[in-house]
């Protein structure tokens, strides 16, 4: 079935799911095909470009109205955890738009995939959550989104901590991929999060839902949900660039003292070949003659070369 639609039982007084389309439902629309597209927009009467917008994975967070259906979209982007394909034990944060269609009689939900967080609202974990408000049912889902961003957004900044923990053992690559994997999940999530904001500025403006004052005290409660989580995700962005420029300076360190502690000791090892090599010529030298001249050379190598360590050590060469 490309939809599922619910209503709101009053003898069990809950959300329940219903065979066919009535007034004052929710209808969840799952990936329909082009038939089933034009089937739901005649029942409905709607524009089938509000369906098509919302099936659009690259649609930008908008709203817009349609004074001839009297209908409203509002593309609203969620945030997604998605499994890496590369790691399957890992997982991804990622965003995408979810589609939703207000009418004079109906709610409509529109995606190409399941959205998992609507299943809290069939399972009734939703308080006072009633599609015979249309209204307030959008609030209610826009506001449920971005508390969504907001828990996401605390797992993500867990996540950093422990990494960052596991970088002050060992600086390995590992680490600092899945750095990288979270602050690529937190730019999705800052774009994502300033076009819903707009999406809400814009029907604060416009009042296309035509909300009471009610209704306009919770938008304003989903406002600043979402500026916190703007702040959040910005902070977390923050921490993560200039743990990265500390790591990578840290690694840079390293590198420097690794390799100035191979070239001093490739300078003192250079010395006793230095020696052995001047008495290696076949002219008269000083000693030649000496049967212990030998000794001789391996002890002026060594007091070079401690002269050379000694220097280095005042220099922490070492």
């Amino acid at each position: 079935m490309m939809f599922t639609t619910y209503r709101f039982d009053e003898t069990k007084q809950k959300i329940a799911k219903f065979d066919k389309v009535q007034p004052n439902s929710w209808i969840n629309v799952i990936d329909p095909t082009p038939i089933e597209i034009e089937s739901l927009t005649k029942k409905l009467h709607l524009p089938a470009d509000f369906i098509y917008y919302s099936l659009d994975a690259d649609e930008s967070a908008r709203v817009e109205h349609d004074p001839d259906y009297n209908a409203t979209l509002i593309i609203f982007d969620m945030p997604n955890l998605e499994k890496d394909q590369q790691h399957p034990d890992k997982f991804r944060y990622k965003t995408s738009p979810l589609g939703i269609i207000v009418t004079d009689s109906v709610i409509l939900t529109i995606n190409k995939t399941p959205v998992n967080f609507l299943q809290s609202f069939v399972d009734n974990q939703i308080k006072h959550f009633n599609p015979q408000n249309q209204r307030r049912s959008v609030l209610q889902i826009m506001y449920r989104i971005s508390t969504i961003y907001l828990q996401y957004l605390r797992d993500i900044n867990r996540s950093r901590e422990r990494i960052e923990a596991r970088l002050q053992n060992s600086l390995r690559n590992e680490e600092l991929f899945d750095l990288m994997a979270i602050q690529r999940g937190l730019v999705y999530f800052m774009m994502s999060l300033k076009t819903d904001k707009m999406v809400l500025a814009t029907l604060v403006r416009t009042n296309f839902l035509k909300l009471t004052e009610d209704e306009l005290d919770l938008l304003d409660d989903i406002q600043i949900e979402n500026q916190q989580a703007i702040e959040m995700a910005e902070i977390s962005n923050s921490i993560i660039n200039e743990t990265a420029d500390t790591y990578s300076s840290i690694i840079n360190n390293n590198m420097n003292g690794v390799m100035k502690f191979l070239a001093s000791y490739s300078i003192i090892l250079t010395i006793p070949g230095l020696v052995f090599s001047f008495y290696g010529m076949n002219v008269a030298l000083p000693l030649a003659d000496f049967k212990l001249s030998w000794v001789v050379t391996i002890i002026i190598s060594l007091i070079v070369a401690a002269g050379l360590i000694y220097r280095f050590w005042r220099k922490r060469y070492f």
